[in-house]
């Protein structure tokens, strides 16, 4: 008997983690749907009141609020002008209110635009790793951090 509730336990552990791994997605599912809509507020109603975004230039936005400020201020000349796919690599739940994400994001510019320090051309494609860490409260699951990589060539070698 202690064979089967321990089995009985086990199988239902895995069914709570595979569910949490599906509703993880859709929050990226539908972050990718907004950023091609160019709806920045929506994009970041995925994240706790609280968290942190570190992004690829190493700016750290602390809260919704200033994550949806910033995502506003350069949503003319970095957002708009692009389009995103969000590939999920894998998810580990970290108990049953806290997991963390590997997403791979690839960047494309639909249009010429203009960035500090020079001109990104359309079709240019770049590559980062999304790192998020989640928080289930209130039966609802929330990014609480983000960490973004830009992802770079390594150098050529000298001939």
């Amino acid at each position: 008997m202690k064979k089967l509730y321990l089995l009985f336990v086990l199988f239902n552990v895995t069914i709570g983690f595979a569910q949490n791994s599906e509703a993880l997605q859709k929050i990226i599912q539908q972050q990718e749907l907004d950023w091609n809509k160019n709806d920045m507020k929506s994009f970041s109603q995925a994240f706790s009141e609280d968290a942190i975004l570190i992004n690829f230039l190493g700016m750290y936005w602390k809260g919704k609020e200033e994550i949806i400020t910033q995502f506003s201020h350069i949503n003319e000349c970095c957002i708009k002008p692009t389009s995103v796919k969000f590939e999920w690599i894998d998810s580990k739940t970290l108990s049953e209110n806290a997991a963390v994400a590997h997403i791979k994001e690839t960047l494309t510019a639909k249009e010429d635009y203009a960035v500090p320090g020079g001109m990104v051309k359309k079709g240019t494609v770049n590559s980062k790793f999304i790192t998020a860490v989640f928080e289930k409260k209130n039966a609802v699951w929330k990014i609480t951090s983000m960490q973004v990589t830009q992802v770079n060539a390594p150098p050529n070698k000298p001939n």
